[in-house]
């Protein structure tokens, strides 16, 4: 028994006649006539009784009527539902995130997608760049926002914003006084930096090559918001996201320059077609955030 054996079924018993039920099938009446009768041989029973052209049912075909009916409106209902989940964010979200952007730009994403959205659970990972990749291609999260372009070869980036990176210096540091200074001026300066599994602190290590100078750094810690605490407290310089940092009372953000340090942001997607509705309206509020910061950052 399958569901086109139900709907021709339920068509003709609907419709009275052969002829009718055709037309309303939109298949020829040997077609219709056929696949009743491999209905009623597999149920091993006669589910009408023919009186010249009309059929009447059976007992046994006013038994099956009322269950095809039920089995063909789940169905319905199923197909409706998920016909809604393409347009309609719901169910599960799960993002992974670099640890630059998570505190700076994921509150605000995540409160303006929830409240938008409320039907989905969201699930934020921070990771780094290369665990997000790997875990966006093997369908363990959903979607990433990391460096552009992804590396791995089973994802597919696209590219949000540029990201330049500051030194941040203790306030009462010589060189918070400047508004610049060169990569090779600061090669005695203490640093904390991220560890060297990371994209940024790799990037970094690049350009002091390039520079001629070998950074001093006085501490690796994995975390940007310690970072940050570190400059606080005087212990060190750091290199911080101009996008998610600020001057303060007590840090002071120095641009660097030859070269300047710019990383570009985007979203990792799984090499796939497929891109759930509440994946599609999270890039949508990131994307308003964003250019809301971008305003509200212009003179």
């Amino acid at each position: 028994m399958e569901l086109r054996h139900l709907r021709y079924f339920v068509a003709i018993a609907d419709a009275g006649t052969m002829a009718r039920a055709a037309e309303q099938v939109f298949v020829t009446q040997s077609t219709l006539s056929h696949q009743l009768a491999q209905l009623e041989d597999g149920l091993g029973v006669a589910l009408f009784e023919r009186i010249g052209r009309t059929l009447r049912l059976t007992d046994a075909g006013r038994e099956l009527l009322g269950h095809a009916r039920g089995v063909l409106a789940q169905v319905e209902e199923g197909r409706q539902a998920v016909g809604r989940m393409r347009t309609t964010a719901s169910g599960a979200l799960r993002v992974g995130v670099i640890h630059s952007f998570v505190n700076g730009l994921m509150p605000q994403v995540a409160a303006a997608f929830l409240t938008a959205h409320p039907g989905v659970r969201l699930q934020i990972a921070e990771l780094t760049g290369t665990d997000i990749e790997a875990q966006v291609a093997e369908g363990v999260l959903d979607l990433g926002v990391a460096f552009y372009p992804p590396v791995r070869e089973g994802v597919l980036g696209e590219r949000l914003f540029d990201d330049t990176l500051v030194l941040a210096v203790p306030a009462g540091h010589t060189l918070a006084a400047q508004r610049s200074v060169r990569f090779a001026q600061l090669g005695t300066l203490p640093l904390a930096m991220l560890g060297t599994r990371f994209a940024t602190r790799r990037l970094l290590d690049g350009h002091f090559q390039r520079a001629g100078v070998r950074p001093n750094v006085v501490v690796e810690i994995d975390s940007v918001d310690a970072l940050y605490r570190l400059v606080e407290q005087g212990v060190a310089a750091a290199f911080l996201p101009r996008r998610s940092t600020r001057h303060t009372v007590r840090v002071r953000l120095v641009d660097v320059t030859d070269p300047q340090p710019v990383r570009a942001a985007g979203l990792v997607w799984r090499r796939s077609p497929y891109r759930s509705a509440a994946a599609l309206a999270f890039v949508d509020v990131l994307a308003a955030v964003l250019k809301t910061e971008t305003e509200g950052a212009s003179p």
